[in-house]
């Protein structure tokens, strides 16, 4: 007789298998794997399909708390999600996502984070690109135009520039949607993780006060010695010039240096000769979770006064699919399920895909692309109310789990 399948949460008992199904299915080293489990996995956060006692896929919701409109959201990173190869095209991945959106819901976790191994797999579920990087590969020589001598370079242990980072960390995502609020903890483990790949902190100084910090990594990059700056942060922007400074002079003669910044960062448009060196490239995808809550939760400029009813597709989250009232008064919006069958464009002054409705709300896409890729339908004065209300901003994110 052949066991039962089922979809579970873990127990403890079942860590040794999850850890060894990762192995098998992703290339992470020996060592990070044994520190992740030790040290980050937590069997509260993990669904696994098992037949009999046996793992077959799994997958894990990190939590995490973002800043988003004006408000700290609580939300979820769904990381590892695999299968082993013998149980693979059975349809589990997709059982597993489903099943980490309901957990999600359960949790109040307004937004859906995730870091695909290929868009395409996720397309069809509903989580769009939201977070792209400025992926920059140059010769140092390249940031004479941005670089300027400013403050003085210290290198510091990772563990002992915690604080000081956390500080530098929390003005430079004042600028920006979507960024993670990290805790003195998360801050311990992503440089737990940094130690594991021989990572250098410096910090940039002025008159005593630490303004700016980079974390530095010398790798192999297709096989040419690079030094991979792995997160740069600063105050002021005299702070990001010094740093660029040091950056350029002290990459050893003949490396690459390898900088992911920003998707807003200037930086593309101040290099000095090359023009083949920057690359737009999609960092981590998002979405809606609870359509209602979220909505509700966000702030909305003081400025708009509205009430219109909008239709959103939404097949994998079905508890998203339908008509949905939206008032708006007083920065607030209130949100309600009307009662009808289907997502009637009809009967609705906005009709729009939950992808498109994702990457509105954060700030990824204007309400005018939206509707020109055909992810939004409306008249032109619900498309400018939107724009009002979700206008497009800088969204940064550096959270590879």
């Amino acid at each position: 007789m052949t066991d039962t399948v089922n979809c579970r949460m873990a127990e403890e008992q079942d860590t040794a298998q999850m850890q060894e199904l990762w192995l098998r299915c992703f290339d992470d080293t020996p060592r990070f794997v044994q520190w992740y489990f030790e040290r980050y996995y937590r069997a509260e956060n993990t669904i696994g399909i098992f037949q009999g006692s046996k793992l077959l896929a799994s997958a894990q919701v990190i939590p995490y708390r973002i800043h988003l409109r004006g408000q700290i959201l609580d939300s979820g990173y769904v990381v590892g999600v695999d299968t082993a190869p013998e149980a693979r095209n059975r349809g589990y991945a997709r059982t597993l996502l489903q099943e980490c959106l309901q957990m999600q819901r359960d949790r109040k976790q307004s937004i859906s984070l995730l870091m695909p191994f290929e868009g395409q797999f996720y397309y069809r579920y509903g989580w769009p690109f939201c977070y792209f990087h400025q992926q920059i590969k140059i010769m140092p020589r390249e940031l004479r135009c941005a670089a300027k001598p400013w403050g003085n370079i210290r290198q510091a242990e990772l563990q002992d520039a915690v604080d000081i980072m956390q500080r530098i960390y929390g003005a430079f995502i004042q600028n920006y949607d979507g960024a993670v609020e990290r805790s003195a903890e998360s801050w311990k483990l992503l440089l737990e993780d940094a130690a594991l790949e021989n990572t250098f902190c410096y910090l940039l100084e002025q008159d005593g006060q630490a303004e700016a910090y980079c974390l530095w990594n010398q790798i192999k990059d297709n096989g040419k010695d690079t030094v991979f700056i792995r997160e740069m942060a600063w105050r002021c922007e005299d702070a990001r010039a010094g740093m660029l400074q040091f950056l350029m002079e002290h990459v050893p003669e003949g490396q690459l240096l390898w900088l992911e910044l920003p998707d807003d960062d200037v930086l593309a448009g101040q290099l000095a000769a090359t023009k083949t060196a920057v690359v737009r490239y999609p960092f981590l995808m998002a979405r809606i979770v609870d359509l209602e809550p979220c909505l509700e939760h966000l702030c909305y400029p003081q400025t708009v006064t509205a009430e219109f009813c909008m239709a959103v597709q939404d097949e994998f989250a079905p508890w998203n699919q339908g008509v949905f009232r939206v008032s708006v008064q007083n920065g607030k919006a209130v949100v309600k399920k009307e009662e009808v069958a289907e997502p009637d464009a009809s009967i609705a002054d906005i009709s729009v895909t939950i992808e498109g409705l994702s990457q509105l709300v954060m700030g990824a896409r204007s309400a005018v692309q939206l509707q020109k890729q055909n992810q939004l339908q409306a008249e032109l004065p619900f498309v400018q109310l939107l724009q009002q209300m979700w206008p497009a901003q800088p969204l940064y994110i550096n959270e590879y789990y």
